[in-house]
């Protein structure tokens, strides 16, 4: 087994855990294969954040891990210029570097040696099992891995979830006050601003089973976490199931208050019912009430049921909050007050706007002359900060509505 060094840049809340679950995932599909690893982290929005910092601590463990070990990085937006500032660092320390993530799952066939040349491996897709073919030396077809120098066949994982173990079972993650969690991988939808529209999608299995997820519930109701933020992109994509993992969130004795990302449509009588007794927020993301807007992303709303749904949870006492989405396509200053209007007459709780990044791989990253965007080049993550029909002033505007929003 060679051994393996995992290096998580990541970008933390402040109710965030201090191992992402996802690097986490990797580690525990590490550990029961009994492959050596370790994790170096950093959190990449800390004003403390050091990059030199963290190089001193990788050359430690590349050190105490031995000559010819893995090196992987998770290469994100936020965190891409210093994993590549990383990678040119350890090359050539006798290391072989490993990097996945959405920048590396999303880039275009031929692409991957020309933006990242340091690296040997790269994985698409799911990693856990990937970093234990790497491990093992086996380099399978279906693992999702493009080896530097060889031609690009821009395959991705495609492993089942009830392969997986867990890294809460395992230890490779710790329930603390504040946790994230995952049910279940992938999404039904095909939005054009959203990297969730690929992962998972040929997968046979793309729910953890439910053993795993009721031994994780009474872990979490033991540990007394008090806040768990679940992962899934639709919490309640197969209603039934959501009833069921509810019903076992209830049935492990579990306190914590929990958010669901939901979709308005698709919330049954059924699953409003199931929770009950839960201390639980729903948010969704509606990212616009205008149908030019939600068309050009391909993400249909149906506003009538949204607006019924509304009141349901109204009348229920069911709390929730709506996010919206500014720098749309043919989205117009106006047209984003309108989209918040409506939601402040409809007695939205809680309602918040964030600016449109465009993420590799998503259809609106390949969309910017069709829609004249131009983006910000002054921040970490860059964002969209006009278009055909807003400029940068209105942008600006539509950012001090946001921040309204967030004030109040």
């Amino acid at each position: 087994m060679i051994p393996v060094v995992l290096v998580s840049l990541d970008w933390r809340r402040p109710q965030d855990g201090k191992t992402g679950l996802g690097i986490g995932s990797i580690a525990a599909a590490l550990q029961a294969a009994d492959v050596p690893w370790r994790i170096i982290e950093a959190q990449v929005n800390r004003p403390d954040f050091s990059l030199e910092q963290v190089f001193a601590a990788l050359l430690q463990a590349i050190d105490e891990a031995g000559p010819g070990c893995l090196v992987g990085f998770g290469t994100y937006v936020w965190n891409d210029a210093e994993v590549q500032s990383l990678i040119r660092l350890v090359k050539g320390r006798g290391v072989k570097i490993v990097l996945g993530g959405p920048q590396i799952s999303y880039m275009v066939r031929g692409q991957l040696e020309i933006t990242y040349p340091e690296a040997d491996y790269f994985v698409r897709g799911q990693g856990e099992m990937a970093m234990v073919a790497l491990a093992r030396e086996e380099l399978l077809d279906d693992s999702g891995i493009h080896v530097a120098g060889t031609l690009d066949q821009g395959r991705n994982a495609d492993h089942d979830l009830l392969a997986l173990p867990s890294p809460y079972l395992l230890g490779t993650v710790e329930p603390q006050a504040s946790i994230r969690w995952e049910t279940q991988r992938g999404c039904p939808f095909k939005c054009a601003f959203c990297q969730h529209r690929e992962p998972g999608k040929r997968l046979t299995h793309q729910r953890f089973d439910a053993q795993r997820l009721a031994r994780e519930l009474a872990l979490f109701a033991s540990a007394g976490v008090q806040r768990i933020s679940v992962l899934d992109p639709i919490f309640h994509a197969k209603p039934a199931r959501a009833v069921e993992v509810l019903n076992s969130i209830k049935a492990a004795g579990v306190k914590a208050q929990l958010s669901l990302q939901c979709r308005f449509e698709t919330c049954t009588p059924e699953f409003l019912d199931a929770l009950d007794g839960l201390d639980v927020t729903l948010e969704f993301g509606l990212q616009t009430t205008v149908e030019a807007e939600y068309r050009a992303i391909d993400r249909p709303n149906h506003m009538e049921s949204v607006r019924n749904r509304i009141q349901e949870l109204h009348m229920r006492q069911i709390d929730f909050e709506v996010s919206l989405i500014y720098g749309l396509p043919k989205q117009t200053l106006d047209s984003f007050r309108s989209s918040v209007d409506w939601c402040l007459q409809h007695q939205v709780p809680r309602l918040r706007a964030w600016p449109l990044m465009l993420l590799r791989g998503t259809p609106l990253h390949e969309q910017r002359a069709r829609y004249g965007f131009r983006e910000s080049l002054d921040q970490r993550i860059p964002i969209v900060v006009a278009s055909d029909s807003f400029s940068e002033t209105e942008h600006a505007e539509m950012a001090r509505i946001a921040l309204e929003l967030e004030e109040h």
